[in-house]
C-alpha cells in the first residue's frame, strides 16, 4: 500500500540587510579612524618635530591687502594677496609654540574616536540605548562643536605671535575669519542623537522594570 507524502515547501533563506552593522564594519570604521589619527600625528607633531632636529625655520603664510591705484581708479575688484615666508632660527619656546595646535588637534581627535569606538562596541553587542551611550554622544557632540573654535582660536593665536617676529617688510596683516560650519552642523547632529539615545535608553529602563 502506497503512503502519500505531502510536499514540505523549502524555508526561504532570509535576506542578507546590506545596512547592517556588522564586525566588518566595526573594524573598518576601527582602521579608518586609527589611520585618521595617524596621519593627524605626522602631519601636525612629527613634522614639525623633523623640522626642528634638521634645524629648519619654520614656515608661515599669512594674508595682506593689496592697493593697486590704476585698479582703484576703474573701479576693479581684486582680493588680498598670499603670502609665504619663513621664521629663522626660532627659539625653543616658539618650536613650542608652533607645536601647540597639532598636540590640540591629535588630542581632540583622538578622544572623539575613542567615544565612537566605545559606542560601536554597544551597538556590535546589541545594546546601544544604554546611559553610558548617551554620555559618551554628548561627549562626542561638545567635541565637534567647542572642539573646532579652541583650535581655530589658538592656531590664530599661535600664527599671529610668531609672525610678529618676521620682518613682513612693512606689510600688514589682513585677518579672514573661516568658522568650522561643517563641524558645527555634525555637533549638532550628534546632539540630536544622543537625546534619540537618551529616549531609547528611558524606553530600555521601562521595559526591563516589567519584566
Amino acid at each position: 500500500m502506497d503512503q502519500s507524502t505531502t510536499p514540505t515547501t523549502p524555508t526561504p533563506k532570509p535576506r542578507r540587510d546590506w545596512f547592517a552593522f556588522d564586525r566588518s564594519d566595526r573594524w573598518g570604521m576601527g582602521i579608518l579612524l586609527g589611520l585618521v589619527v595617524v596621519i593627524t600625528v605626522a602631519t601636525s607633531i612629527v613634522l614639525p618635530i623633523l623640522r626642528w632636529a634638521d634645524g629648519d625655520g619654520i614656515p608661515l603664510s599669512f594674508l595682506s591687502d593689496v592697493t593697486v591705484p590704476e585698479l582703484d581708479a576703474v573701479g576693479t575688484s581684486y582680493g588680498v594677496a598670499a603670502y609665504d615666508v619663513t621664521l629663522a632660527d626660532p627659539t625653543v619656546a616658539q618650536r613650542l609654540l608652533d607645536l601647540a595646535p597639532g598636540v590640540l588637534i591629535v588630542g581632540l581627535m583622538t578622544a572623539g574616536s575613542l567615544l565612537i569606538v566605545a559606542v560601536m562596541r554597544t551597538i556590535a553587542a546589541g545594546d546601544p540605548f544604554v546611559a553610558a551611550n548617551v554620555r559618551r554622544m554628548r561627549q562626542l557632540a561638545a567635541v565637534l562643536l567647542v572642539g573646532p573654535f579652541f583650535t581655530l582660536f589658538l592656531s590664530m593665536s599661535v600664527h599671529g605671535a610668531l609672525l610678529s617676529d618676521v620682518d613682513l617688510g612693512g606689510l600688514g596683516l589682513s585677518v579672514v575669519l573661516d568658522i568650522p560650519w561643517p563641524w558645527f552642523i555634525a555637533g549638532m547632529v550628534v546632539a540630536l542623537l544622543a537625546e534619540a539615545f537618551k529616549a531609547g535608553s528611558r524606553l530600555r529602563d521601562d521595559v526591563e522594570g516589567l519584566v
